[in-house]
């Protein structure tokens, strides 16, 4: 793989971080509202990102780091726990080139290549971050800025420079 392909699972895990860390924060109406066009209430929707973050990775390893989260309402600083656990895994499966180009079989009986399923795992993640923020924001609250650019901001990957004067960057 590629050093692209690791920085986005480094993006997607401080992502998801982030915003948990956010939310543990936020009142508790907040956290249990949802917003028409979105998964449904933020604790919902942090719980599914984590569960089925770690259904893919049992998928494309064959382990898990954890059990399975139980039904129903999960602490936050339990989310967070599993997706800080998850994370430098998901950095060493993002170098394995065999893993993308293995087939894998999903619960629902698709036959498809380990890329697939990683990229789905960033996209996933995304979309449902989206969802989170879209609720807070419904609700009056300005969540943070979990752009790529900012996390490179946030990791020192990224530093601002003086331009010269006439020079185009």
């Amino acid at each position: 793989m590629n050093d692209a392909l690791v920085e986005l699972f480094r993006h997607k895990s401080w992502a998801t971080l982030t915003l948990i860390e956010f939310c543990q924060s936020v009142p508790d109406e907040v956290l249990d509202a949802t917003t028409p066009g979105t998964y449904g209430t933020i604790r919902d929707t942090l719980r599914h990102i984590v569960y089925t973050e770690e259904g893919y990775f049992a998928r494309l390893t064959g382990k898990r780091l954890a059990d399975p989260l139980p039904d129903g309402p999960a602490p936050l600083e339990e989310l967070a726990a599993r997706i800080k656990r998850l994370s430098p895994h998901w950095e060493e499966l993002a170098q394995d080139a065999f893993v993308a180009v293995r087939k894998f079989t999903t619960s629902d009986g698709w036959r498809i290549p380990g890329a697939v399923v990683m990229a789905q795992v960033i996209h996933h993640a995304d979309d449902h971050r989206t969802h989170v923020l879209s609720v807070l924001s419904a609700r009056g609250v300005e969540g943070p800025d979990l752009d790529v650019w900012s996390f490179a901001d946030a990791s020192g990957e990224a530093m601002h420079v003086q331009v010269p004067s006439g020079e185009t960057p």
